[in-house]
């Protein structure tokens, strides 16, 4: 790097004499077509004695204001308006310095001569000539290395032709950030967008060449292999539009970050991705970001049971931005609380952040960690939640699911604490599984201690499958489709809603926010997804075709399954929130001490081991709790 930088000041150097007596030459042809040539070797031979005396000092002086004006300090490959302005600058300082020592010389000082026939006065369009070539040659020979950059980098990398959908802000910085940047791969051909009056204009030298109805016409004559989608936060029916036609045209599609990211420096324009599922949600993205007087987190001890899930760790990276006194990381696995850990103390250099091995199921051992650390924020992620599975074991998840909630909820309640919000799910409606079940008798603890409790608000959220969670059907697909296939759905009409892990925490964290208690929230998560139109969306982003490349199996439900979610019960009442997107309801609120009943029956039948009497009694605590007929439903399937 020193070296390039003292390369740089000697070509300077050299171009700074050579613009000096390169004004001179042209002084003197003028001169000779002026005059005689008599007349132009005598002038000719007087200031070029002068040029003589006077390029050492000029060059000394342009040297000392080209590293005084911080001429070195940038990259030439990225050269532009600002070097330009820099070298302008630089070149006109020296230019004025010369022409100030030019009158006090010959005018203050009566200076007439430095020797004979070699007068001091320098002729103005000498001055005039030298500074215009300076900035010319300084400024083309970064220009020059510029483009000798981008070129040689350009031969090396293999490149695409790309279109880049949307002329705005996203665009410019994705076509500029391309063509800078020639080694990502990229060369953009032009910009694609429906606003007419942008047709046929150029940005960085790139035509807007049409709207999106032009594009495979677009693709077909430039051969493009790539489409860039750089719109600010384009609509489902957008992307899917621009996704079907590259599907259709056989070419890759991705997707640059929102220009609002871009600015705020969160990620770089150099983040290009493959459009995913998660971009094709049945419903534009909902913001649920808190307010700034919400920030009820900061300076708090707050608990996250199940912190090691995937809700649980995505809640303390949120939580930890928050500045709360103490993060308590609880969980009963050792591994994952540990990678949560270790990534928190890396990425935010926390130290106040606590490991705790413990399961919510152990009473004794919750106690002694409320007694030790004093939460004050509890949030309650820690769950099962696998639904077939739990069909097998209906006794592990009473155990886990409600006598898990019970106990922290018991403790918040006794110690103090100051909010506890449970994290349950859209499968505790009219339930069709343990699971579910299992839920929804959690729910109505948490009602329960909101009746009981005058110094701890309880609050619930329930909301659908999170894309990407463990166990959720995304990763699944990702795999299938990894190994070839197949693509396994249970059924051609089963739905479910889907949210995002951040929207899904947001919810999470705007739910915790004071003067709520007792109350459930839920996101309004737009209109339910098939999941088998899902696995032909991430089978085509992959780049195969569905039914050719790689098939889709549908292998029937599973018990505890059913064909679509539900969000509210028939009893409950939606309540709007000031959130536009988050809607609340009031749940069932049993008393307290039938709550504490229902434990004592349920470690009753759980002791046995007997499942049949562990359903029953679910049954008679969730009368809406009913099993779905599987046969008939995968009867179906084959008809």
């Amino acid at each position: 790097m020193r070296n390039k930088k003292v390369r740089w000041m000697l070509l300077d150097a050299f171009l700074s004499v050579s613009s000096l007596i390169l004004a001179y030459i042209l002084l003197f042809y003028s001169f000779r077509y002026a005059g005689s040539s008599h007349d132009a070797r005598t002038i000719f031979q007087q200031y070029f004695a002068q040029a003589l005396q006077i390029v050492f000092f000029a060059m000394l002086l342009r040297g000392i204001l080209y590293y005084t004006f911080d001429l070195y300090s940038g990259i030439s490959r990225y050269a532009g308006l600002h070097e330009l302005r820099q070298i302008g600058v630089s070149v006109s300082s020296g230019t004025l310095v010369l022409i100030v020592w030019n009158f006090a010389t010959f005018y203050v000082f009566k200076y007439k001569e430095f020797s004979q026939n070699v007068p001091t006065w320098v002729p103005v369009p000498v001055l005039v000539f030298d500074w215009l070539a300076c900035v010319m040659l300084l400024g083309g020979s970064r220009m020059a290395k510029r483009m000798w950059n981008l070129t040689h980098l350009a031969r090396r990398a293999g490149v695409e032709n790309v279109l880049i959908i949307g002329a705005g802000d996203v665009g410019e910085l994705a076509s500029r950030s391309f063509i800078q940047n020639p080694q990502f791969g990229f060369r953009p051909v032009g910009y694609v967008d429906d606003d007419k009056n942008l047709w046929k204009k150029q940005i960085h030298g790139l035509p807007v060449l049409g709207g999106v109805q032009h594009l495979p016409d677009l693709i077909q004559h430039h051969q493009i292999t790539e489409v860039i989608v750089a719109t600010p936060k384009p609509s489902l029916h957008f992307l899917d539009a621009i996704v079907a036609i590259c599907e259709r045209a056989h070419v890759g599609f991705k997707i640059v970050p929102a220009v609002s990211d871009l600015m705020t420096e969160r990620v770089s324009i150099n983040q290009v991705r493959n459009v995913e599922i998660e971009d094709l949600l049945g419903r534009e993205p909902v913001d649920l970001a808190l307010k700034p007087e919400s920030n009820y987190l900061k300076g708090e001890v707050v608990l996250v049971t199940g912190a090691g899930g995937s809700i649980g760790s995505e809640l303390c990276r949120q939580i930890i931005a928050a500045n709360p006194r103490r993060l308590l990381v609880l969980g009963r696995g050792e591994n994952s609380v540990y990678e949560i850990t270790t990534e928190l103390n890396f990425k935010h250099h926390a130290s106040n952040v606590v490991q705790i091995i413990a399961d919510v199921q152990d009473a004794a051992r919750l106690e002694s960690i409320f007694t030790q650390y004093r939460p004050t924020v509890v949030f309650h992620a820690a769950a099962h939640k696998h639904v077939p599975l739990m069909e097998l074991h209906p006794g592990e998840a009473i155990k886990n699911n409600v006598f898990g909630t019970f106990n922290v909820a018991h403790l918040s309640h006794k110690m103090g604490v100051k909010r506890f919000i449970l994290i349950s799910t859209d499968k505790a409606v009219r339930p069709s599984s343990v699971m579910g079940a299992t839920k929804r008798v959690a729910e109505m603890i948490v009602s329960a201690f909101s009746q009981e409790s005058k110094t701890t608000q309880y609050m619930t959220v329930r909301f659908g499958n999170v894309l990407g969670s463990r166990g959720s059907v995304v990763p699944l697909f990702r795999r299938q489709i990894a190994v070839g296939g197949p693509v396994t759905v249970t059924h051609p009409d089963v739905e479910r809603y889907f949210m995002t892990i951040p929207e899904a925490v947001n919810l999470v964290l705007q739910a915790g926010a004071p003067g709520m208690n007792g109350q459930l929230f839920l996101l309004d998560m737009g209109e339910p997804v098939r999941i088998a139109d899902m696995a032909r969306r991430m089978i085509a982003l992959s780049g195969f075709e569905p039914g050719q490349d790689i098939d889709i199996q549908y292998t029937g439900l599973r018990p505890g399954e059913k064909l679509k979610e539900e969000l509210l019960t028939h009893t409950e009442n939606i309540i709007q929130t000031a959130h536009s997107k988050i809607f609340a309801t009031e749940v069932d609120k049993p008393r307290l001490e039938t709550v504490k009943n229902w434990l004592r029956r349920f470690d009753e039948v759980v002791s046995t081991q007997d499942n049949a009497q562990v359903l029953r009694e679910l049954m008679r605590v969730v009368p809406e709790f009913h099993a779905v007929d599987i046969a008939e439903l995968n009867a179906k399937i084959q008809a």
